[in-house]
């Protein structure tokens, strides 16, 4: 993606925050996606979040990528996680990001969101990343990804606890099979 497309996508000016990018995928990165969640949580600080719609976090991770790696090689993953990225993009709303946070982890902040729309943004990436891919050197292959979901303020009122509630859900999500989405619930999680 383009160095204007990724700014056209995210606004910079619309949001408090620095924005730093991930060089493979143009995507926002980790450092972004913090600043991000603290921002949001920086305009909620004085305000009842029962006033406010809630925003989200999707933690995407893609199944088996190591062995991908391992039977296609590095360019070959790096190709397919541009389209990864490129995909992501494609299945979100205006104001929502995307972040390349590390490796083939991705993370979705989703603005002003309820339980059921994340539950329908969570199956339109299922679908769409698991679409076969064409390679440079190789036939198509499929891909599966598995996403765990926090929403603010319910299930984390801070971005440090909101992210480890994501992170919990996919972890869940993971054990669950590939290809899964899960949202955190504190009774499933401990």
């Amino acid at each position: 993606m383009s160095d204007g497309n990724f700014r056209r996508m995210i606004e910079p000016e619309a949001f408090d925050f620095t924005i730093s990018q991930d060089e493979l995928t143009g995507l926002a990165d980790r450092a972004a996606l913090e600043g991000h969640l603290d921002s949001l949580f920086g305009s909620y600080a004085d305000s009842d979040f029962d006033d406010r719609l809630q925003f989200a976090i999707l933690c995407i991770d893609l199944d088996g990528f190591k062995q991908f790696n391992e039977k296609y090689g590095r360019a070959e993953g790096d190709h397919v996680l541009k389209l990864v990225a490129d995909r992501l993009q494609t299945c979100m709303r205006k104001n929502d990001v995307v972040y390349r946070i590390d490796g083939d982890e991705f993370a979705v902040v989703l603005l002003q969101v309820t339980a059921n729309e994340v539950a329908s943004i969570a199956d339109r990436i299922i679908g769409s990343v698991s679409t076969p891919y064409d390679l440079v050197n190789a036939d198509p292959v499929a891909i599966t990804v598995t996403i765990g979901a926090a929403l603010a303020p319910r299930d984390g009122d801070t971005p440090e606890s909101l992210l480890w509630c994501g992170e919990a859900a996919l972890y869940i999500a993971k054990k669950a099979g590939k290809g899964t989405y899960n949202r955190y619930s504190e009774r499933r999680s401990s």
